[in-house]
């Protein structure tokens, strides 16, 4: 029989296994890794000097383990107990001291477990309490703080040798350097001389320099007070200028020549623009004297003037019988077998409003027919 596995148990298992990898991780991580046995210790110090968990331990400088948790001492109160995890495997005696260490100048502790011998039937098992010390950064990188006198006694012995032994030793080394001193004193002393000399030769020069300062200056002090009156002068006139507001004079000056500039830039170009109008009517009216369109044709062309007043002499009649006779554009009459026929069409000679037209319209020809 096939075994199925239906999707949801699929998930289930897939979320379990990312859990526990997840949780794996963040051990590993942490420094440990919980795939790997191990055993544990514990170390009672009276400072741990910010040792914090995750700190890692070593034995000889390779790491064993980590710091897995650090808490005051509840029967006491004045200790601090650390937890540490160690590899399975490895053997530590039961005197082995472990060892709080500065790891660098910027800070971060570890432990170092210290064995002188191997562990032969006197091993620490597991929860067992090893020995606490603590050392500074200094201590952990020359060891013994006693030790610092032999190190400045080789180092004063190192620098006591002669610098003639240094020279045959190494001819390019300190006793060059000395050498070139020298040669620089000596060079030095030569430029004193050289100027010395030339002082002593330019004696006299330079005493006729001094007098001639001498005598600048007692010139300048005997017009002393001119010199004053002269400064008090050009003090008076640059207050006086200052008084009368020459520099606000000044702008104001300019604001306007700025306004008249403005001024005439739109003068100009309203000439311009007058220009251009003028120059469009020009064109206009030479086109019309010409007869050039309807309008120059209109005023040009004599036939056509008489066309005009004749199609308006036409409108008024129409309008006059029309204002007359309304009802023959008004009624609709259908001519049936010969009956309805419409009257005939009577010239609106009495009418007053049509002779009065005609009368105005006979004085225009016999006034154009004089000229």
């Amino acid at each position: 029989m096939k075994l199925k596995i239906s999707n949801e148990t699929r998930v289930a298992l897939l979320a379990i296994a990312a859990v526990a990898f997840g949780f794996w991780g963040f051990q590993f991580l942490k420094g440990r890794n919980i795939l790997t046995p191990s055993q544990t210790f514990f170390v009672r110090y009276a400072n741990v000097d910010q040792l914090r968990p995750s700190s890692p331990v070593f034995i000889k400088g390779l790491q064993v383990g980590m710091v897995k948790k650090l808490y005051v001492d509840p029967e006491t109160y004045k200790s601090i107990i650390v937890q540490l995890s160690i590899e399975s495997g490895v053997d530590i005696p039961k005197d082995a001291v472990a060892t709080i260490v500065g790891l660098s100048l910027m800070g971060g502790k570890a432990i170092e477990i210290v064995v002188d011998h191997p562990c032969e039937g006197n091993c620490a098992e597991d929860g067992d309490f090893l020995q606490g010390a603590a050392k500074n950064f200094l201590e952990s990188v020359i060891g013994d703080p006693t030790q610092i006198d032999a190190y400045t006694a080789r180092i004063k012995a190192g620098l006591d040798i002669n610098i003639d032994s240094l020279a045959k030793i190494n001819p390019g080394g300190i006793a060059g350097t000395v050498d070139a001193l020298d040669n620089s004193l000596k060079n030095l002393e030569r430029v004193t001389a050289e100027l010395d000399e030339i002082l002593r030769l330019n004696k006299r020069s330079i005493g006729i320099m001094a007098d001639n300062l001498a005598s600048i200056s007692s010139t300048v002090k005997a017009n002393d007070r001119n010199i004053s009156d002269a400064l008090a002068n050009l003090a008076d006139v640059t207050r006086q200028l200052k008084a009368a507001g020459i520099d606000k004079t000044a702008i104001k000056a300019s604001g306007a020549l700025d306004s008249v500039t403005l001024s005439l830039n739109t003068l100009r170009t309203t000439l311009t623009s007058s220009t251009h109008a003028i120059g469009r009517v020009d064109s206009l009216a030479g086109r019309l004297l010409r007869g050039e369109g309807s309008v120059g044709k209109a005023l040009t062309q004599e036939d056509l003037y008489n066309n005009i007043v004749s199609t308006t002499r036409h409108l008024h009649l129409l309008l006059q019988d029309l204002r007359m006779h309304p009802e023959r554009y008004t009624n609709v009459r259908v001519k049936l077998l010969g009956k309805n026929k419409p009257a005939r069409y009577a010239n609106p000679i009495d009418d007053p409003a049509y002779q009065i037209l005609v009368d105005s319209l006979e004085k225009e020809y016999s006034k154009k027919a004089r000229q």
